[in-house]
């Protein structure tokens, strides 16, 4: 009750009279803008010049005191001697931190592991803020292993003497959940047997917040429910039943367009249609065209979901692409069948592949002609990471392999392999991701189009190079393509200020003319970039050098999102 008198005279306060900067002295283990958010105030970062110093009421000074004192002693320092000065210029509030509050012991009376959730250990300045959250971390944890109904014992004992806090959970798990009947309520142009086998709650299994968190993924995945309620309420002490409410979009037809650039692509510029529940049960069917300077696409697709999280859908389209000695002309299209199981994706596909290659520089190494090859495709994706567009931890595994039989129907026998995977973990404060990738190509019979080789250099390959342009040319200086390459990239990425990230990598690439890299001979390259946080994901620039040459052989780079 006091802190809300102390906020409401604050804030009455700050309606009327003249307005003075406010400056901080004497804080060294907490930082100045943990200061001014503490008192709801935003100091301007660096790179917002256009944005004026907090200010305050100097007759507020008092209060502004006393809620840094607060502050202080919920970050452990029960110590801290806070004053304040005012004057018709400024305020300032000059602070003691003293001797903080550190963890002296933890006690745990649990049945299940909770070191995960609890962020102290011997040693650490004691924080009321990550107290709370740790309790709430705890019962999350034993929720998800099936125990809805634990009770948490959580305490504190502080010694200001020693300066030392002692800290208890004892955790009575009670019975184990399950999830009861489940309910589905559903629109009719959705059927409730397709929303039910979008779920990943299962009667009589245990209960678990995270399958609720994914079956929300999973039905929220489908453009044409715009909103989804899951209501649980547990009976009994050990049975949950499920209430699924789906809600579809009432305008089912949406245009999108866009404009965009990168440094591979160069500007981009696209525009389509979709409907996102035709012929109901979720159906959707789409028109769209994208368009670079390097690639024209126009293309059109249906998807179909199945029970048990599967579905099934087909694309046709054309496309133009200008590659480094050649152009193509591709009409395209493919059919497919995917399974989706938690984190799990499999999906198994049929590609027909009608390719015209003209305007060649090298007519043996990009023949002119045409090409049509059927290829079949297996993929799998095995993804953990908890944000696709700005991970902060995680890890994902890809591997895919295609190919074809010569025959009446198909130009060429050969495979063509890849396997990718990543690791991303926290390095408070930081982040460091780790990157691998692998492909091999061998032909055995016939021809395929050159665009089938790979390529390596560009923002998603080794950053020292330019699009497509490592690796070995021809006697026109274009590249010939590659039949294996491993890629390998590591990258260091840390807080600047405000929404600005900034990064530090290394690329590293061996490539090969046969099925198998060539490891002798290796292309490294070092660099740095920034990002700025946007809800679509890292505005990113970046700039990578090649270590044997930095002087000659670099390269910049531009696009949207992390690398991975």
């Amino acid at each position: 009750m006091k802190q809300l008198v102390l906020l409401l005279l604050l804030f009455s306060s700050l309606l009327y009279g003249d307005f003075v900067p406010i400056y901080f002295k004497g804080n060294e283990q907490i930082k100045e803008r943990e200061l001014y958010e503490a008192l709801n105030l935003h100091k301007p970062y660096m790179y917002e010049f256009w944005k004026k110093e907090p200010t305050v009421n100097p007759d507020t000074a008092a209060v502004l005191s006393q809620t840094i004192k607060n502050f202080y002693r919920s970050k452990g320092f029960f110590h801290a001697e806070v004053t304040h000065e005012k004057s018709d210029n400024e305020v300032k509030i000059t602070i003691s931190e003293k001797l903080p509050i550190r963890i002296a012991d933890i006690s745990i009376i649990s049945k299940l592991k909770i070191n995960s959730a609890i962020p102290f250990k011997k040693g650490m300045i004691f924080d009321a803020d990550k107290f709370d959250i740790s309790k709430k971390d705890i019962k999350l944890l034993y929720a998800n292993e099936g125990y809805c109904n634990t009770e948490l014992d959580s305490k504190t004992w502080i010694d200001i003497e020693t300066n030392s806090a002692y800290i208890l959970y004892d955790v009575t798990p009670n019975k184990l959940c399950y999830f009861g009947e489940i309910e589905i309520s559903s629109p009719q142009s959705i059927d409730p047997q397709i929303v039910n086998s979008m779920l990943h709650i299962k009667q009589n299994k245990p209960f678990s917040p995270e399958k609720i968190r994914k079956s929300y993924q999973s039905l929220y995945a489908n453009e044409g429910i715009s909103k989804v309620l899951i209501d649980t309420s547990v009976k009994n002490n050990d049975t949950a039943p499920i209430k699924v409410s789906v809600t579809e979009l009432e305008k089912p037809i949406r245009f999108q367009a866009g404009i965009g650039a990168s440094s591979d692509e160069g500007a981009m510029l696209s525009l389509g249609v979709k409907h996102r529940n035709i012929f109901k049960n979720l159906k959707t069917a789409a028109i769209e065209t994208r368009l670079t300077e390097t690639k024209q696409t126009v293309k059109t697709n249906f998807f179909m979901p199945l029970t048990n999280r599967n579905s099934t859908g087909a694309e046709i389209g054309f496309e133009k692409e200008k590659f480094i000695g050649f152009k193509e002309d591709r009409y395209f299209g493919s059919i497919f069948l995917k399974q989706n199981e938690t984190s799990h994706i499999f999906q198994e596909t049929l590609l027909f592949d009608n390719v015209t290659t003209y305007d060649s520089e090298d007519d043996t190494l990009f023949p002119e002609g045409q090409l049509f090859v059927v290829s079949a495709k297996l993929q799998w994706s095995y993804d953990t990471r908890d944000d696709i567009l700005n991970p902060k931890k995680g890890y994902f595994l890809r591997p895919q392999v295609s190919g074809s039989l010569k025959s009446k129907i198909s130009d060429a026998s050969y495979y063509k392999y890849n396997l990718s995977g990543g690791y991303i973990f926290p390095l408070l404060p930081s982040v460091v991701a780790l990157k691998a990738n692998f492909g091999s190509l061998r032909l055995y019979d016939g021809n395929i189009p050159a665009s089938y080789r790979f390529y390596a250099g560009g923002m998603n390959s080794n950053r020292a190079y330019s699009y497509r342009k490592l690796g070995p040319i021809n006697d026109q200086g274009n590249p010939i393509g590659l039949h294996s390459l491993l890629e390998m990239t590591a990258e260091y990425r840390f807080a600047i200020s405000g929404n600005f990230r900034g990064v530090v990598f290394n690329d590293t690439t061996f490539i090969g003319e046969k099925e198998t890299p060539e490891y002798k001979k290796g292309y490294y390259s070092l660099g740095a970039g920034v990002r700025y946080v946007t809800p679509i994901g890292p505005i990113a620039f970046d700039i990578g050098f090649d270590i044997e040459n930095p002087t000659k052989q670099y390269a910049f780079h531009f696009h949207i999102g992390e690398q991975f």
